[in-house]
Parts: structure tokens; C-alpha cells; sequence
């Protein structure tokens, strides 16, 4: 079996570089590095040079030796230092992965790592030196030159830039590192791991009890219309409920419980929080970085309104553990779709505590919203009528639907209303 040596950068004595809000690049290191040997454990043998807060060495220099000394030791057949970058510059921003000077094996080692950190992280820009032909950066570290494997460093981001430190101390995108740097390695060693994959269907495993947040609508496109006007929704909001009923069947998630939702998050389309239409936001979602509940900028702005039902879908289905989720970061405009979030969620109850961080979020989003929208009953316009047909309807049931929408008649042998818009 592969055996790979892992390296979380610093420790013990020694912070690292520590970002404005304090935080310290050796604590960012080892959850990394952490994180990195428990997806490759399953198909390869994996040794960390530090699993707790210690430095290896009495100083700088021999701390260095001692981690390219237990990776020789090991007999380790690629070795991979983690870490995160600072700059004087406060602007200055991306990932960077170097090797030693000159034309080595290492070279591939970084370039799967580079096409895996890319493809699944575009939050992060890539720093490239292309002047011998690949992306990676050559430097003499210490720790790469005396290593006898195919060695690389990888700096995941600049903790001394406000933004990057932000996105490197959130768990989310800590993970995402991981499982890039865990499938660059795997590349590169020609294993398979299994880890992060898209989770099984939920038929395979026992049904969650609750409300499913997957399945075939359970209410039409009218329903959710004629209930969103009975809530006060705007125009846009009562027209966006189309979006949803044409979208969702391709994601697997219950249009009507993804609607209802949107009204929850957005007061039925009158905002009035922190992020208001131009958003095109249905249901808060936060940038890959995040941030306040109370800071604008935390929040994705998508670019039309399909663009961000499209992701509200995706985060619902990644939540569900639905078929074919999680997807790859290039296949999804959910901002926010971390690997670890599969199936944490399978119903709309479970959604409190983890959506949002109220217990009673999920509970509240069935009885005060989900409900009564499938309790509604539905109308369809027609030109200049407004027609309404149903089984089993009192006078009462239908005026309530209808909301004052017009003057209506009604055909009690034929069970249908016609309401006559002024």
C-alpha cells in the first residue's frame, strides 16, 4: 500500500502567521492536514508529522529537519506540507503550491494538487509561476529539499488578508481544501478514493421520518400561486413560483417545500432584511466565505433570478443527500455546497439547527408556511375570469382562496366558480 506523509506547517512555540482577527495559520494547518489524512486512510497508509499543538524541534531549523526526517523515515512515497500564506500586502490573495528549483517528479504532485484546488475552490485564485512551463512556484524549503519523495508545500490562501482569513478559519471551506489536496494526492498515486462521492440514493437507505424534502410535487403551480396572494406576495414572487415547479423535477426536490421556503426566508418577496430583490437570494444563501447575518456583503448575489432558485435547489438537494449530490463546484451555482453538508438534512424538520441556527426553523417552515400552501385550493386565470375547480368545496373554502379577487359566481351542480375581475 501508498504511504503518505502529511504535514501541517508550525505549531507548539510557533504561530505561524497570524491574521488581523488573530487567527493563527497553525491551528488552519492542522484541521487541513487532519481533515487530508482522514479521506486518504482509506486507500493509503497516512502519517502527520504533528496531530497536536507542538513544534518538532528545539528552534526554526531543526523543527524543519525533523519533518522531512519522519517522512524519510517513513518511507513515505509523496510528502505534502500544508500551510497559509501572508504578505506586507493586505490585498494580496490566492493559493500557491511550490517545489523544489529545477524539472523533479514533485512537478506532478503539484499539478494534480493545482487541478483539484481549482476545480473545486474558484473562491481562491490561483498564484502561478509559468516561466518553466507548469503552475507551480519553486522555492528551497527546507522541508522540500531534504525529503527523498516527491515533496510540494502548499500555501492554501494569505491569512494576513482580512477576506482569505475569513474563508480559511470557516470549517466549510476547510474541508474543501482537504478533499482537494486528498484527490490531488490520490491522482497523482493512482488510487481511487471513495470519500465526498455523491451520496447514495435515499431508497438505499431507511426513510427519515418527517417531512421529505425530496419527491414528486405535492402541489400544483397554482396552489402555490393562489396561496402566496392570500399572504400578501408580490407580483414577482407569486410569477417565480413557475421557476421552481420547472426546475425542481431535475434536482429531485419537492417544488412546494423549496417555495415555501422562499417565503419564509423572504417574507413572501418584500426582503426587508439585510439583502433586498436585486439579490436574486430565495433563501439567504451566504457567499463560500460568509460572514454576519447582518452584513450584505456576506450574502450571494446571483445574477438573475433562475441563477439563485437554480442553487436554493442544489443546497435543499445536497442537504437531502439526494441522487447525484453533492455535485462538483463547476456544476453548481450554490455558493455554499460543501462536501460535509450530504445528507444532514433528509427532512424539512431535520433543517432547523442546520439551515438556520433556530431549532424550531424547520418545524416552523411545515406547520406556518408548507401547511397551509398545501392546504390551499388552487385557481387558475383564464383571460378575463379567474376559474376555480376542486372536489369537496364549501362557499367558505372558496372565498377564502380567493382572497377578494373579484365578484364571484358560483355553480354549486357544476362545483365551479367564476370570479369576474374589475
Amino acid at each position: 500500500m501508498k504511504k503518505v506523509c502529511i504535514d501541517p506547517g508550525h505549531g507548539g512555540r510557533d504561530p505561524g502567521a497570524t491574521g488581523p482577527a488573530g487567527t493563527q495559520e497553525k491551528t488552519i494547518n492542522l484541521a487541513v492536514a487532519k481533515a487530508v489524512a482522514t479521506l486518504l486512510s482509506e486507500a493509503v497508509e497516512v502519517k502527520l508529522t504533528r496531530t497536536t499543538d507542538v513544534a518538532l524541534g528545539p528552534d526554526r531549523d531543526n523543527d524543519l529537519r525533523a519533518r522531512a526526517d519522519i517522512a524519510n523515515k517513513y518511507g513515505a512515497d509523496c510528502f505534502v506540507s500544508i500551510h497559509a500564506n501572508a504578505a506586507t500586502a493586505k490585498t494580496a490573495h490566492g493559493f500557491e503550491v511550490y517545489t523544489t528549483p529545477g524539472v523533479t517528479r514533485a512537478d506532478a504532485l503539484a499539478t494534480c494538487i493545482i487541478n483539484r484546488l481549482q476545480k473545486i475552490s474558484p473562491t481562491l485564485a490561483l498564484r502561478a509561476d509559468w516561466s518553466d512551463g507548469d503552475a507551480d512556484k519553486e522555492k528551497p524549503f527546507t522541508v522540500l529539499m531534504k525529503t527523498k519523495m516527491p515533496a510540494v508545500l502548499v500555501e492554501l490562501g494569505f491569512i494576513s488578508n482580512a477576506n482569505e482569513e475569513r474563508l480559511l478559519r470557516t470549517p466549510g471551506f476547510q474541508s474543501v481544501c482537504a478533499y482537494a489536496i486528498a484527490q490531488g494526492i490520490a491522482d497523482f498515486l493512482g488510487v481511487r478514493l471513495h470519500s465526498g462521492e455523491p451520496a447514495p440514493a435515499p431508497a438505499a437507505t431507511p426513510a427519515a421520518a418527517g417531512t421529505p424534502i425530496g419527491g414528486e410535487p405535492q402541489a400544483t403551480v397554482a396552489q402555490a400561486q393562489t396561496w402566496a396572494r392570500s399572504r400578501g406576495a408580490t407580483s414577482h414572487f407569486v410569477e417565480l413560483a413557475e421557476l421552481y415547479w420547472e426546475l425542481a423535477p431535475a434536482v429531485g426536490v419537492r417544488p412546494e417545500v423549496a417555495y415555501a421556503q422562499f417565503g419564509k426566508e423572504t417574507a413572501f418577496g418584500r426582503f426587508g432584511g439585510v439583502i433586498n430583490e436585486s439579490y436574486c437570494n430565495p433563501c439567504g444563501l451566504k457567499t463560500t466565505i460568509g460572514g454576519s447575518n447582518s452584513d450584505p456583503d456576506a450574502h450571494q448575489r446571483f445574477p438573475n433570478w433562475r441563477a439563485g432558485i437554480h442553487a436554493h435547489l442544489d443546497h435543499l438537494a445536497l442537504y437531502a443527500g439526494l441522487p447525484g449530490y453533492p455535485k462538483a463546484l463547476s456544476q453548481t451555482p450554490d455558493p455554499r455546497h460543501f462536501v460535509y453538508l450530504a445528507g444532514n438534512a433528509r427532512t424539512v424538520e431535520a433543517l432547523g439547527g442546520r439551515w438556520a441556527p433556530s431549532p424550531e426553523y424547520g418545524l416552523s417552515l411545515v406547520k406556518d408556511y408548507l401547511t397551509p400552501l398545501l392546504a390551499t385550493v388552487a385557481v387558475a386565470r383564464l383571460d378575463e375570469t379567474v376559474r376555480l375547480v376542486g372536489d369537496g368545496l364549501s362557499l367558505e373554502d372558496v372565498l377564502t382562496a380567493l382572497g377578494g379577487l373579484g365578484q364571484v359566481r358560483w355553480d354549486k351542480e357544476a362545483r365551479t366558480v367564476t370570479i369576474e375581475r374589475g
